[in-house]
Protein backbone atom coordinates (compact mmCIF):
# COMPACT_ATOMS: atom_id res chain seq x y z
CA UNK A 1 0.00 0.00 0.00
CA UNK A 2 1.33 3.44 -0.98
CA UNK A 3 0.33 6.55 0.99
CA UNK A 4 1.10 10.20 0.30
CA UNK A 5 -0.12 13.15 2.40
CA UNK A 6 -0.43 16.74 1.16
CA UNK A 7 -0.96 19.85 3.30
CA UNK A 8 -3.74 21.93 1.73
CA UNK A 9 -4.06 24.40 4.64
CA UNK A 10 -2.80 24.79 8.19
CA UNK A 11 -5.08 21.98 9.39
CA UNK A 12 -6.42 20.61 6.08
CA UNK A 13 -4.87 17.48 4.60
CA UNK A 14 -5.31 15.45 1.40
CA UNK A 15 -4.24 11.80 1.46
CA UNK A 16 -3.78 9.58 -1.59
CA UNK A 17 -3.91 5.85 -0.93
CA UNK A 18 -3.04 3.17 -3.51
CA UNK A 19 -3.88 -0.47 -2.76
CA UNK A 20 -1.86 -2.49 -5.29
CA UNK A 21 -3.61 -5.83 -4.80
CA UNK A 22 -7.18 -4.62 -4.35
CA UNK A 23 -8.48 -6.83 -7.20
CA UNK A 24 -11.84 -5.02 -7.16
CA UNK A 25 -13.17 -6.78 -10.27
CA UNK A 26 -12.21 -10.21 -8.96
CA UNK A 27 -13.75 -9.47 -5.56
CA UNK A 28 -17.00 -8.31 -7.19
CA UNK A 29 -17.19 -11.52 -9.28
CA UNK A 30 -16.53 -13.63 -6.19
CA UNK A 31 -19.34 -11.84 -4.36
CA UNK A 32 -21.78 -12.30 -7.24
CA UNK A 33 -20.96 -16.01 -7.51
CA UNK A 34 -21.58 -16.34 -3.77
CA UNK A 35 -25.06 -14.84 -3.96
CA UNK A 36 -26.07 -16.42 -7.29
CA UNK A 37 -27.70 -19.56 -5.71
CA UNK A 38 -30.17 -17.32 -3.89
CA UNK A 39 -30.94 -14.88 -6.73
CA UNK A 40 -34.48 -15.11 -8.05
CA UNK A 41 -35.59 -14.11 -11.55
CA UNK A 42 -38.74 -14.83 -13.53
CA UNK A 43 -38.38 -17.89 -15.78
CA UNK A 44 -35.35 -19.35 -14.00
CA UNK A 45 -34.99 -21.85 -11.22
CA UNK A 46 -33.05 -20.76 -8.10
CA UNK A 47 -29.33 -21.02 -8.76
CA UNK A 48 -29.81 -21.10 -12.55
CA UNK A 49 -30.02 -17.35 -13.22
CA UNK A 50 -27.29 -16.46 -15.79
CA UNK A 51 -24.30 -14.58 -14.35
CA UNK A 52 -24.91 -11.72 -16.78
CA UNK A 53 -28.35 -11.18 -15.27
CA UNK A 54 -27.00 -11.55 -11.73
CA UNK A 55 -24.41 -8.87 -12.53
CA UNK A 56 -27.08 -6.56 -14.01
CA UNK A 57 -29.28 -6.99 -10.93
CA UNK A 58 -26.69 -6.88 -8.15
CA UNK A 59 -23.42 -5.74 -9.73
CA UNK A 60 -23.74 -2.11 -8.62
CA UNK A 61 -24.41 -2.97 -4.99
CA UNK A 62 -21.64 -5.62 -5.00
CA UNK A 63 -19.12 -3.12 -6.35
CA UNK A 64 -20.10 -0.44 -3.82
CA UNK A 65 -19.83 -2.92 -0.96
CA UNK A 66 -16.44 -4.18 -2.19
CA UNK A 67 -14.99 -0.70 -2.71
CA UNK A 68 -16.27 0.43 0.68
CA UNK A 69 -14.65 -2.56 2.35
CA UNK A 70 -11.29 -1.86 0.67
CA UNK A 71 -11.45 1.82 1.62
CA UNK A 72 -12.40 1.22 5.25
CA UNK A 73 -9.67 -1.35 5.91
CA UNK A 74 -6.91 0.48 4.02
CA UNK A 75 -7.87 3.92 5.39
CA UNK A 76 -7.42 2.79 8.99
CA UNK A 77 -4.12 1.15 8.08
CA UNK A 78 -2.97 4.33 6.32
CA UNK A 79 -3.77 6.56 9.31
CA UNK A 80 -1.95 4.14 11.62
CA UNK A 81 1.03 3.97 9.27
CA UNK A 82 1.31 7.78 9.02
CA UNK A 83 0.53 8.26 12.74
CA UNK A 84 -2.41 10.53 11.96
CA UNK A 85 -5.43 11.15 14.20
CA UNK A 86 -7.95 12.92 11.94
CA UNK A 87 -10.07 15.63 13.58
CA UNK A 88 -12.90 15.21 11.07
CA UNK A 89 -14.57 12.39 9.19
CA UNK A 90 -12.54 11.88 5.98
CA UNK A 91 -14.35 12.76 2.75
CA UNK A 92 -13.63 10.75 -0.43
CA UNK A 93 -12.71 13.10 -3.28
CA UNK A 94 -11.70 10.70 -6.05
CA UNK A 95 -11.43 6.94 -6.84
CA UNK A 96 -9.68 5.13 -9.68
CA UNK A 97 -9.14 1.49 -10.69
CA UNK A 98 -6.11 0.46 -12.75
CA UNK A 99 -5.90 -3.28 -13.23
CA UNK A 100 -5.51 -4.89 -9.84
CA UNK A 101 -4.67 -1.61 -8.06
CA UNK A 102 -7.19 0.80 -6.57
CA UNK A 103 -6.42 4.45 -5.75
CA UNK A 104 -8.55 6.90 -3.82
CA UNK A 105 -8.07 10.43 -2.50
CA UNK A 106 -9.57 11.68 0.76
CA UNK A 107 -9.56 15.01 2.59
CA UNK A 108 -9.74 15.65 6.31
CA UNK A 109 -8.68 17.99 9.10
CA UNK A 110 -6.09 17.37 11.79
CA UNK A 111 -5.72 18.78 15.27
CA UNK A 112 -3.18 21.59 15.65
CA UNK A 113 0.32 20.77 16.84
CA UNK A 114 0.63 22.80 20.05
CA UNK A 115 4.33 23.48 20.59
CA UNK A 116 3.95 24.76 24.15
CA UNK A 117 1.34 26.01 26.59
CA UNK A 118 2.18 29.62 27.40
CA UNK A 119 2.11 30.41 31.12
CA UNK A 120 4.83 33.07 31.41
CA UNK A 121 3.58 36.22 33.12
CA UNK A 122 0.20 34.72 33.98
CA UNK A 123 -1.55 35.70 37.21
CA UNK A 124 -4.31 33.77 38.91
CA UNK A 125 -6.70 35.13 41.51
CA UNK A 126 -7.36 32.21 43.85
CA UNK A 127 -10.41 32.62 46.05
CA UNK A 128 -10.40 31.32 49.63
CA UNK A 129 -13.21 31.22 52.17
CA UNK A 130 -14.13 29.58 55.47
CA UNK A 131 -17.36 28.58 57.17
CA UNK A 132 -17.98 31.02 60.03
CA UNK A 133 -20.27 30.57 63.04
CA UNK A 134 -22.68 33.11 61.50
CA UNK A 135 -22.87 30.95 58.34
CA UNK A 136 -23.85 27.93 60.44
CA UNK A 137 -26.47 30.01 62.26
CA UNK A 138 -27.90 31.18 58.92
CA UNK A 139 -28.07 27.58 57.71
CA UNK A 140 -29.91 26.55 60.86
CA UNK A 141 -32.40 29.37 60.23
CA UNK A 142 -32.86 28.05 56.72
CA UNK A 143 -33.55 24.59 58.14
CA UNK A 144 -36.10 26.15 60.52
CA UNK A 145 -37.82 27.89 57.63
CA UNK A 146 -37.97 24.61 55.71
CA UNK A 147 -39.68 22.93 58.67
CA UNK A 148 -42.03 25.77 59.55
CA UNK A 149 -45.70 25.09 60.21
CA UNK A 150 -48.71 27.38 59.74
CA UNK A 151 -51.14 28.14 62.60
CA UNK A 152 -54.73 29.10 61.63
CA UNK A 153 -55.91 32.63 62.50
CA UNK A 154 -59.38 34.07 62.94
CA UNK A 155 -58.31 37.67 62.32
CA UNK A 156 -57.43 39.33 59.04
CA UNK A 157 -54.20 38.44 57.23
CA UNK A 158 -51.12 40.64 57.71
CA UNK A 159 -47.91 41.06 55.77
CA UNK A 160 -45.74 37.88 55.62
CA UNK A 161 -48.69 35.73 56.69
CA UNK A 162 -50.37 33.07 54.55
CA UNK A 163 -53.80 33.24 53.01
CA UNK A 164 -55.33 30.31 51.11
CA UNK A 165 -57.88 31.20 48.44
CA UNK A 166 -59.96 30.03 45.51
CA UNK A 167 -60.29 32.50 42.65
CA UNK A 168 -61.85 32.88 39.21
CA UNK A 169 -60.48 35.54 36.88
CA UNK A 170 -62.42 37.25 34.11
CA UNK A 171 -61.64 39.79 31.41
CA UNK A 172 -64.64 41.74 30.08
CA UNK A 173 -66.84 39.23 31.91
CA UNK A 174 -65.29 36.18 30.26
CA UNK A 175 -63.27 33.55 32.17
CA UNK A 176 -59.79 33.28 30.62
CA UNK A 177 -57.39 30.35 30.44
CA UNK A 178 -55.08 30.09 33.47
CA UNK A 179 -57.17 32.54 35.50
CA UNK A 180 -58.69 29.97 37.87
CA UNK A 181 -57.13 28.61 41.07
CA UNK A 182 -58.20 26.31 43.91
CA UNK A 183 -56.61 26.14 47.38
CA UNK A 184 -53.86 28.52 46.32
CA UNK A 185 -51.59 29.38 49.29
CA UNK A 186 -50.18 32.92 49.09
CA UNK A 187 -47.70 34.52 51.48
CA UNK A 188 -48.56 38.22 51.52
CA UNK A 189 -45.60 40.25 50.32
CA UNK A 190 -43.87 37.34 48.60
CA UNK A 191 -44.57 38.76 45.13
CA UNK A 192 -45.75 35.39 43.85
CA UNK A 193 -48.90 36.86 42.30
CA UNK A 194 -49.53 39.64 39.81
CA UNK A 195 -48.52 43.12 41.01
CA UNK A 196 -51.29 44.53 43.21
CA UNK A 197 -53.00 41.17 43.82
CA UNK A 198 -51.55 40.42 47.27
CA UNK A 199 -51.96 43.98 48.58
CA UNK A 200 -55.73 43.82 47.98
CA UNK A 201 -55.98 40.72 50.20
CA UNK A 202 -54.51 42.41 53.30
CA UNK A 203 -56.95 42.27 56.24
CA UNK A 204 -59.15 39.61 54.67
CA UNK A 205 -60.41 36.79 56.94
CA UNK A 206 -61.35 33.15 56.45
CA UNK A 207 -64.71 32.57 54.71
CA UNK A 208 -64.70 36.10 53.34
CA UNK A 209 -65.34 36.86 49.67
CA UNK A 210 -63.79 39.77 47.81
CA UNK A 211 -62.93 41.06 44.36
CA UNK A 212 -59.40 41.83 43.21
CA UNK A 213 -58.72 43.92 40.14
CA UNK A 214 -55.27 43.92 38.52
CA UNK A 215 -53.69 44.78 35.17
CA UNK A 216 -51.40 42.32 33.45
CA UNK A 217 -47.92 43.78 32.73
CA UNK A 218 -47.28 44.86 29.14
CA UNK A 219 -44.47 42.31 28.88
CA UNK A 220 -46.54 39.41 30.30
CA UNK A 221 -45.48 36.06 28.79
CA UNK A 222 -49.01 35.25 27.58
CA UNK A 223 -49.31 37.93 24.91
CA UNK A 224 -53.09 37.63 24.69
CA UNK A 225 -53.29 38.86 28.32
CA UNK A 226 -50.55 41.51 28.25
CA UNK A 227 -51.76 44.98 29.27
CA UNK A 228 -55.35 43.84 29.96
CA UNK A 229 -57.32 44.47 33.15
CA UNK A 230 -58.67 41.39 34.93
CA UNK A 231 -61.13 40.95 37.75
CA UNK A 232 -60.76 38.05 40.19
CA UNK A 233 -63.60 36.75 42.35
CA UNK A 234 -61.75 35.54 45.45
CA UNK A 235 -62.99 33.25 48.23
CA UNK A 236 -60.74 33.15 51.31
CA UNK A 237 -60.43 29.60 52.68
CA UNK A 238 -58.04 30.21 55.59
CA UNK A 239 -55.51 32.59 57.13
CA UNK A 240 -52.42 31.40 59.00
CA UNK A 241 -49.19 32.67 60.51
CA UNK A 242 -45.83 30.96 60.32
CA UNK A 243 -44.53 29.10 63.37
CA UNK A 244 -40.83 28.25 63.40
CA UNK A 245 -39.66 25.26 65.44
CA UNK A 246 -37.37 25.89 68.43
CA UNK A 247 -33.70 25.00 68.07
CA UNK A 248 -33.80 22.13 70.54
CA UNK A 249 -33.34 18.36 70.70
CA UNK A 250 -36.68 17.77 68.98
CA UNK A 251 -35.62 20.00 66.08
CA UNK A 252 -32.31 18.10 65.77
CA UNK A 253 -34.25 14.82 65.62
CA UNK A 254 -36.52 16.37 62.99
CA UNK A 255 -33.35 16.95 60.95
CA UNK A 256 -32.29 13.32 61.39
CA UNK A 257 -29.79 13.85 64.24
CA UNK A 258 -30.82 12.16 67.47
CA UNK A 259 -27.85 13.34 69.60
CA UNK A 260 -29.10 16.92 70.03
CA UNK A 261 -28.30 20.43 68.82
CA UNK A 262 -24.53 20.27 69.35
CA UNK A 263 -24.32 17.21 67.11
CA UNK A 264 -26.62 18.84 64.53
CA UNK A 265 -24.45 21.98 64.41
CA UNK A 266 -21.36 19.82 63.97
CA UNK A 267 -22.96 17.91 61.10
CA UNK A 268 -24.27 21.08 59.46
CA UNK A 269 -20.83 22.69 59.62
CA UNK A 270 -19.18 19.56 58.17
CA UNK A 271 -21.65 19.51 55.27
CA UNK A 272 -21.15 23.22 54.62
CA UNK A 273 -17.37 22.82 54.65
CA UNK A 274 -17.62 20.00 52.09
CA UNK A 275 -19.87 22.10 49.87
CA UNK A 276 -17.58 25.11 50.21
CA UNK A 277 -14.49 23.08 49.41
CA UNK A 278 -16.10 21.77 46.23
CA UNK A 279 -17.40 25.20 45.22
CA UNK A 280 -13.97 26.79 45.72
CA UNK A 281 -12.36 23.99 43.77
CA UNK A 282 -14.74 24.51 40.84
CA UNK A 283 -14.41 28.29 40.94
CA UNK A 284 -10.61 28.28 41.01
CA UNK A 285 -10.49 25.55 38.39
CA UNK A 286 -12.60 27.69 36.04
CA UNK A 287 -10.27 30.63 36.65
CA UNK A 288 -7.28 28.50 35.64
CA UNK A 289 -9.05 27.13 32.56
CA UNK A 290 -10.14 30.60 31.44
CA UNK A 291 -6.55 31.81 31.81
CA UNK A 292 -5.25 28.94 29.66
CA UNK A 293 -7.56 29.75 26.76
CA UNK A 294 -6.98 33.51 27.12
CA UNK A 295 -3.18 33.20 26.93
CA UNK A 296 -3.05 30.46 24.30
CA UNK A 297 -4.67 31.07 20.94
CA UNK A 298 -5.39 27.76 19.21
CA UNK A 299 -6.35 27.35 15.55
CA UNK A 300 -9.19 24.83 15.72
CA UNK A 301 -10.52 22.36 13.15
CA UNK A 302 -14.18 22.96 12.31
CA UNK A 303 -15.57 19.45 12.78
CA UNK A 304 -14.80 18.96 16.53
CA UNK A 305 -16.12 22.46 17.30
CA UNK A 306 -19.35 21.72 15.44
CA UNK A 307 -19.73 18.40 17.27
CA UNK A 308 -19.17 20.09 20.64
CA UNK A 309 -21.67 22.85 19.79
CA UNK A 310 -24.27 20.21 18.92
CA UNK A 311 -23.52 18.42 22.20
CA UNK A 312 -23.97 21.65 24.19
CA UNK A 313 -27.21 22.41 22.35
CA UNK A 314 -28.61 18.97 23.19
CA UNK A 315 -27.59 19.48 26.84
CA UNK A 316 -29.46 22.79 26.88
CA UNK A 317 -32.56 21.14 25.41
CA UNK A 318 -32.49 18.37 28.01
CA UNK A 319 -32.04 20.87 30.85
CA UNK A 320 -35.08 22.84 29.70
CA UNK A 321 -37.14 19.65 29.39
CA UNK A 322 -36.19 18.64 32.95
CA UNK A 323 -37.42 22.05 34.12
CA UNK A 324 -40.76 21.37 32.50
CA UNK A 325 -40.27 23.73 29.54
CA UNK A 326 -41.98 22.79 26.28
CA UNK A 327 -39.19 23.26 23.72
CA UNK A 328 -41.34 22.53 20.66
CA UNK A 329 -41.24 25.53 18.38
CA UNK A 330 -38.08 26.99 19.95
CA UNK A 331 -35.64 27.62 17.06
CA UNK A 332 -32.48 25.98 18.40
CA UNK A 333 -29.28 26.41 16.36
CA UNK A 334 -25.64 25.73 17.19
CA UNK A 335 -24.72 29.40 16.58
CA UNK A 336 -25.36 30.37 20.18
CA UNK A 337 -23.12 27.58 21.46
CA UNK A 338 -20.12 28.13 19.16
CA UNK A 339 -18.08 30.32 21.52
CA UNK A 340 -18.41 27.84 24.38
CA UNK A 341 -17.67 24.95 22.02
CA UNK A 342 -14.49 26.63 20.74
CA UNK A 343 -13.29 27.24 24.29
CA UNK A 344 -13.99 23.66 25.34
CA UNK A 345 -12.21 22.14 22.33
CA UNK A 346 -9.22 24.48 22.75
CA UNK A 347 -9.11 23.69 26.45
CA UNK A 348 -9.10 19.94 25.85
CA UNK A 349 -6.12 20.32 23.51
CA UNK A 350 -4.21 22.54 25.96
CA UNK A 351 -4.91 20.19 28.87
CA UNK A 352 -3.79 17.26 26.73
CA UNK A 353 -0.53 19.06 25.96
CA UNK A 354 0.12 19.77 29.66
CA UNK A 355 -0.64 16.14 30.54
CA UNK A 356 1.68 14.87 27.80
CA UNK A 357 4.56 17.26 28.50
CA UNK A 358 4.52 16.60 32.25
CA UNK A 359 3.56 12.91 32.11
CA UNK A 360 0.64 13.51 34.46
CA UNK A 361 -1.22 10.35 35.45
CA UNK A 362 -4.14 9.84 37.80
CA UNK A 363 -2.84 9.11 41.29
CA UNK A 364 -4.44 5.84 42.42
CA UNK A 365 -4.91 6.96 46.02
CA UNK A 366 -6.58 10.18 44.93
CA UNK A 367 -8.92 8.26 42.64
CA UNK A 368 -9.93 6.02 45.54
CA UNK A 369 -10.41 9.05 47.78
CA UNK A 370 -12.70 10.74 45.25
CA UNK A 371 -14.78 7.59 44.81
CA UNK A 372 -15.03 7.14 48.59
CA UNK A 373 -16.20 10.74 48.98
CA UNK A 374 -18.82 10.29 46.26
CA UNK A 375 -19.98 7.04 47.86
CA UNK A 376 -20.24 8.52 51.38
CA UNK A 377 -23.64 10.09 50.66
CA UNK A 378 -25.20 6.72 49.77
CA UNK A 379 -26.79 4.24 52.14
CA UNK A 380 -24.28 1.50 51.31
CA UNK A 381 -20.97 3.23 50.39
CA UNK A 382 -19.05 -0.02 49.91
CA UNK A 383 -21.36 -1.15 47.11
CA UNK A 384 -20.93 2.22 45.36
CA UNK A 385 -17.14 2.00 45.62
CA UNK A 386 -17.19 -1.52 44.13
CA UNK A 387 -19.47 -0.33 41.34
CA UNK A 388 -17.05 2.43 40.30
CA UNK A 389 -13.93 0.32 40.68
CA UNK A 390 -15.41 -2.51 38.55
CA UNK A 391 -16.89 -0.32 35.80
CA UNK A 392 -14.09 0.75 33.38
CA UNK A 393 -16.09 3.70 32.01
CA UNK A 394 -17.05 5.08 35.43
CA UNK A 395 -13.53 4.56 36.73
CA UNK A 396 -12.12 6.35 33.68
CA UNK A 397 -14.40 9.33 34.35
CA UNK A 398 -13.11 9.64 37.91
CA UNK A 399 -9.51 9.23 36.75
CA UNK A 400 -10.00 12.10 34.29
CA UNK A 401 -11.43 14.26 37.09
CA UNK A 402 -8.32 13.58 39.16
CA UNK A 403 -6.01 14.28 36.20
CA UNK A 404 -7.74 17.63 35.59
CA UNK A 405 -7.29 18.52 39.28
CA UNK A 406 -3.61 17.64 38.96
CA UNK A 407 -3.34 19.83 35.84
CA UNK A 408 -4.85 22.75 37.77
CA UNK A 409 -2.37 22.20 40.61
CA UNK A 410 0.51 22.07 38.10
CA UNK A 411 -0.57 25.35 36.49
CA UNK A 412 -0.92 27.07 39.88
CA UNK A 413 2.66 26.08 40.64
CA UNK A 414 3.85 27.75 37.42
CA UNK A 415 2.08 31.11 37.68
CA UNK A 416 1.77 33.97 40.14
CA UNK A 417 -1.10 33.32 42.53
CA UNK A 418 -2.87 36.12 44.38
CA UNK A 419 -5.27 34.96 47.09
CA UNK A 420 -8.48 36.85 47.80
CA UNK A 421 -10.82 36.11 50.69
CA UNK A 422 -14.52 35.73 50.10
CA UNK A 423 -17.50 34.69 52.19
CA UNK A 424 -19.32 31.38 52.26
CA UNK A 425 -22.52 32.90 50.88
CA UNK A 426 -20.78 34.78 48.04
CA UNK A 427 -18.91 31.67 46.92
CA UNK A 428 -21.97 29.44 47.05
CA UNK A 429 -24.21 31.99 45.31
CA UNK A 430 -21.65 32.43 42.52
CA UNK A 431 -21.33 28.66 42.17
CA UNK A 432 -25.11 28.19 42.00
CA UNK A 433 -25.40 30.95 39.39
CA UNK A 434 -22.69 29.31 37.29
Amino acid sequence: MQVTVENVSELGRRMTVTVEDANIEQAVNTHLNAIRPNVKAAGFRPGKVPMKMVAEMHGGAARRETVDGVIQSSMQEAFTQEKINPASRPAIEDMKEEGESFTYVLSYEVFPDIKEVKLKGAKIEKVTATVEDADVDNMLETLREQRATWEPLKRGVKDEEQITVDFVGTIDGEVFQGGTGTDVAIVIGSGSMLPGFEEQLLGKKAEQETTVTVTFPDDYQAQELAGKEAEFAVTVKSVAKKKLPKLDKEFAALCGVEAGMAALKKEVRANMERELENALKQKNKKTVMDMLTDKNEVNLPEAPVEREAEHLMEQAKNNLKQQGVNIEGIPFTTDGFMDSAKQRVALSLLIGKIISDNEIQADEERVKAVISLMASSYEDPEDVVKYYMNDPQKLSEVQMMVVEDMVVEHVLEQVKVEETTSSFSDVMNANNAA
